[in-house]
């Protein structure tokens, strides 16, 4: 079970944007990596190009890239950093657990 998910909001805990609070946006499994709003923000070169709509697009774009999963910790209800575990529900599902409070996330 993945500990962070599309919509967490997630607190940097590592890196050059330590310390900044944002929403995730993507999850890559298979490379561990999240793309957290406002995070890791990056200058990505792209073609300038013509839309149907007649609008210029590219250039200069700044972009968030990945960050490592371990590098990122799940913000919980008091506005803190936590951990995250797991535990088995009444239904059989499994359930994120913050490992700070004790309290189903």
């Amino acid at each position: 079970m993945a500990s962070i998910k599309r919509g967490d909001t997630v607190q940097v805990i590592a890196g050059k944007d330590k310390g900044v609070t944002g929403k995730v946006l993507d999850v890559d499994k298979r490379d561990s990596r999240v793309i957290v709003e406002g995070a890791n923000r990056v200058k990505r070169h792209t073609q300038e190009t013509t839309s149907d709509r007649g609008v210029k697009v590219g250039g200069i774009l700044t972009v968030e890239a990945g960050i490592h999963i371990s590098n990122v910790q799940l913000v919980g209800d008091d506005g803190k950093a936590t951990r995250i575990g797991s535990r088995v529900d009444e239904n059989g599902k499994n359930v994120r657990v913050s490992r700070r409070t004790g309290k189903d996330v």
